[in-house]
């Protein structure tokens, strides 16, 4: 089969299914991502006798068809060539438009797939999104459904979004030197929810991540995007590496042959100074609170929901990441919501003295967005409290409170965090927030000589 013939089959597959895609997280691979991760197959690992491929939620096949195109004589001479799908009309367009000659297909959802068979190489592209019946998520899956994962997969964590899933389970369907490539959100190398997932891989096995950006799966989905590649084996366990994709020529980033599963950055040399400076983290100094959620505030008796009060001399308007501005605090009711200024240490206690409120920040931006709230006002939604610690490296710590907030905002944390985090995640969550430096007075000083004191 020509290229153009899957690519435009891809198209009119991706057209037909459009009611379901979104229901299942699915989206169609474009053919230079395919014949690229293709050609990362280690031939060298491979008995070429007795291939078995795999093909997880294979959609009308991209990747077996690709690895035909590409890797003709792996192709033909592998005993297994398999798929796996859960959607029906899928799988018949496949049948109606015999694409998978040679190819075994079987309709199942992957997560529940039950097999003795071990694979050689696994290969492809896995739905991503958070499994729920709620309207905010966006994969499809009843109640039922979503306990038998969790009891299945030893990395679920949290708001385990169903792509991590697919990454253990095709982990553990790998013979030793078995080799996996996924294209997946890049979330896993940040997001506490991934932290089992991270420590899963590296117990297993040499990990390879290559940073693809956020632009492969535009304009249908704004998600920045890896290869990992992984190679089940003890002799290289613990082993990872991060690599930049540019025109199929890789980059070195980052090494590591001592891996444990901790968050993985990228770095620059503006970075490494950075960190070479400063002898703290926002996570050394400070507890990291999140304020309270809308559900939990909607359903409060002691809110009242308003948009006028008359009587305001007790009451406290609540206030949301709208209110957090860059360096300072918009103390004017937006959101309607009000709460007894004697009561509001019932939503949290720490409502109580004046903190550091930080804001999510933007994908792309960098800018942070710290204030400090003296007046000690009740928070809902997405923004981030910096309560300070009462230890010895806090005494030794001499930034105050007023300091910390501005070098928060000022272009060194700016362009730190875009060279640390690119594009990873829309918003900063509290992992990063407890990652980003954090100097002393004279340190500060020292930032300031650093390249002429252009990021202060």
């Amino acid at each position: 089969m020509r290229e153009i013939d899957i690519e435009v089959h891809a198209t009119v597959a991706n057209n037909k299914v459009k009611h379901i895609k979104k229901d299942w997280g699915i989206f169609f691979t474009p053919q230079w991502v395919v014949d690229f991760m293709v050609n990362l197959i280690d031939e060298k690992k491979l008995d070429i006798r007795s291939v078995r491929i795999l093909e997880p939620a294979c959609g009308i096949c991209q990747f077996l068809i690709g690895i035909k195109k590409n890797k003709k004589h792996i192709f033909e001479n592998a005993v297994v060539k398999l798929g796996v799908e859960i959607n029906k009309e899928v799988i018949e367009y496949i049948h109606e438009h015999n694409l998978a000659q040679d190819i075994h297909i079987v309709q199942y959802d992957y997560l529940l797939w039950d097999t003795e068979e071990r694979f050689d190489v696994i290969i492809g592209n896995p739905p991503y999104g958070i499994p729920s019946l709620s309207e905010h998520y966006t994969i499809r899956v009843g109640d039922e459904t979503k306990k038998k994962y969790k009891q299945i997969y030893e990395t679920w964590y949290g708001k385990y979004n169903v792509y991590g899933a697919f990454i253990e389970k095709s982990v553990k369907l790998l013979k030793d030197n078995g080799q996996l490539i996924f294209i997946v959100p890049a979330t896993f190398m940040i997001l506490d929810e991934f932290k089992k997932l991270r420590s899963f891989l590296t117990d297993r096995g040499k990990t390879e991540i290559i940073y693809m950006g956020n632009d492969v799966f535009k304009p249908e989905a704004d998600v920045t995007t890896v290869v990992l590649r992984f190679v089940k084996t003890k002799s290289e366990r613990g082993n990872m590496a991060l690599f930049d994709y540019n025109n199929a020529n890789l980059r070195l980033i980052t090494k590591n042959e001592s891996w444990k599963g901790e968050v993985v950055l990228f770095s620059t040399e503006f970075s490494k100074k950075v960190d070479e400076i400063c002898s703290y983290r926002v996570g050394d100094i400070y507890t990291i609170r999140i304020s309270p959620r809308t559900p939990e505030i909607k359903h409060n008796p002691e809110i009242i929901k308003a948009k006028n009060i008359r009587d305001k001399e007790n009451l406290l308007p609540i206030l949301n990441g709208r209110n957090l501005k860059i360096g300072w605090v918009d103390y004017k009711p937006i959101i309607g919501y009000w709460i007894d200024k004697n009561k509001k240490t019932k939503l949290r206690k720490f409502f109580d003295k004046a903190h550091i409120v930080v804001g999510l920040g933007f994908r792309g931006d960098g800018q942070v967005g710290a204030a400090y709230d003296y007046k000690a006002y009740p928070w809902m939604g997405d923004v981030y409290h910096l309560l300070r610690k009462h230890t010895l490296i806090n005494m030794q710590f001499d930034l105050a409170e007023e300091e910390v907030v501005e070098f928060l905002n000022s272009e060194v944390i700016k362009k730190y965090v875009k060279d640390v985090f690119r594009d990873i995640t829309y918003h900063f969550n509290i992992t990063q927030i407890k990652m980003l430096p954090l100097p002393t007075k004279s340190e500060l000083k020292q930032l300031l000589k650093f390249e002429g004191g252009s990021y202060l």
